[in-house]
């Protein structure tokens, strides 16, 4: 007959709730960031075209739609990036809040 040790409701409880704030400044900084991110690809490279049409040529098209495009990649890059540290955060509580559940919710032997 092997009694297992009675889980720490308590040390379970504060990983839940740490992991669930970290989660939520990973969301957070997360959202913030992206429109950051939206901000750099729309703005910069079509005001200058807006801007100067006038005094551009042929040739400065072409090379403000490669600067697009080559900004649109590194930022979404940047922005992959983030997501994946936000989903391992909300991946990290999710885990943790299953664990106290799993261990609230489990017969006292």
């Amino acid at each position: 007959m092997s009694v297992e040790p009675r889980p720490d409701f308590d040390a379970l409880r504060r990983e839940m709730w740490a992991r669930r704030k970290q989660a939520r400044a990973a969301v957070r900084r997360y959202n913030r960031g992206s429109w950051i991110r939206f901000a750099l690809l729309f703005i910069p490279v079509p005001l200058v075209v807006v801007t100067f049409r006038l005094y551009l040529e042929a040739w400065h098209y072409y090379v403000l739609g490669g600067a697009f495009i080559f900004c649109a990649g590194l930022l979404y890059a940047l922005d992959d990036r983030a997501a994946d540290r936000r989903e391992a955060a909300l991946k990290a509580a999710r885990i943790a809040r299953a664990a106290y559940q799993e261990a609230r919710s489990a017969p006292l032997a």
